[in-house]
């Protein structure tokens, strides 16, 4: 009897981490640009960072190996002054202090070191639209739950990341007070989301749009994804995402009509590789990322985390 495989596929910011959308928060934001020196560059208010640093550089950024570091500091030398190292160091600050808080939720653990990682029908996915430096992150984050991660590149180069090298140093030492207020999941116990769990048989698989010089909506980058899993071998495909949904209010990029021709695109590329069934289970928080309370957002993101497990558990 044919053994039925089952590719789980899951978006990173917004969906694994909360994190990722709650440090652009602007009171969060603010106190990220002083430590990282940027508002002495004259970028202290979180609405002109986003406006004049980060929506400028997103396309170059999200589609090169230049990193969040790298496109950030090219875009402070054209603006602001000030010496090329100070603009240098403060961009690399603020990313370490970014990737600092984007920790994948520990209510998400059970789906890489419990049962859903274990069984060898699964193969996980982490597919997302990021910056260079969220391949490395990822890599060593999972290494410190114990798994083995494996990103997929473009066909054509193997070429490293232009961007910053995040080291370990800086990966898992303890974010700062105010980001320790989300509630550990009921699932997970503080030390055992703390104790790295022992290397599973598998590998978690990541194709982040940096890597592959493609946006999760276009084609290519499921064809290039194809290459390494070939998607006709998966029944079914689940996909768990908010398509840029739980950004916040006002980016570009989480605008509903934008969200829902990122799902439309990505479920015609799968189907058009071979994908026979595709099943979709879209991560929206209804509350706003901008202004909701903590609590309330936390409590939100709860629920749709186990509205996410029942999903897959529902889905064999």
């Amino acid at each position: 009897m044919e053994t039925v495989k089952r590719l789980i596929i899951v978006d990173f910011a917004g969906t694994l981490s909360l994190q990722t959308v709650i440090f652009g928060r602007k009171e969060r934001l603010k106190r990220a640009l002083r430590a990282s020196g940027l508002d002495i560059l004259g970028y202290g208010e979180p609405s002109r960072f986003w406006e004049e640093l980060v929506f400028p550089t997103w396309e170059e950024g999200g589609l090169t190996s230049k990193g969040y570091a790298g496109v950030l500091a090219q875009r402070l030398r054209e603006l602001a002054a000030g010496e090329r190292m100070c603009i240098r160091e403060a961009a690399y600050r603020f990313v370490r202090l970014y990737f600092r808080h984007s920790r994948i939720d520990p209510g998400w653990k059970p789906l890489f070191s419990g049962d859903f990682y274990k069984d060898n029908r699964n193969t996980i996915l982490i597919a997302t639209d990021h910056y260079a430096e969220c391949t490395s992150f990822l890599r060593r984050f999972l290494f410190h739950w114990g798994v083995r991660c494996k990103p997929i590149h473009r066909r054509e180069t193997t070429a490293k990341p232009e961007g910053m090298v995040l080291k370990k140093l800086h990966f898992f030492t303890s974010p700062a007070t105010d980001s320790l207020t989300s509630p550990i999941s009921h699932r997970l116990s503080p030390p055992e989301a703390r104790t790295p769990s022992p290397h599973t048989p598998l590998p978690v698989y990541t194709a982040n749009s940096a890597d592959l010089g493609a946006w999760k909506k276009d084609p290519s980058f499921w064809e290039m994804v194809n290459d390494k899993l070939p998607l006709k071998d998966f029944r079914p495909i689940l996909v768990i995402d908010d398509f840029g949904y739980n950004e916040h209010r006002g980016d570009p990029y989480a605008e509903r009509s934008r969200v829902e021709k990122r799902k439309d695109s990505l479920l015609r590329s799968l189907s058009s590789l071979g994908a026979s069934r595709v099943e979709v289970l879209p991560f929206y928080l209804e509350s706003s990322v901008t202004d909701t309370p903590l609590v309330q957002l936390y409590e939100e993101y709860r629920r749709l985390l186990d509205k996410a497990f029942l999903f897959l558990g529902s889905q064999c």
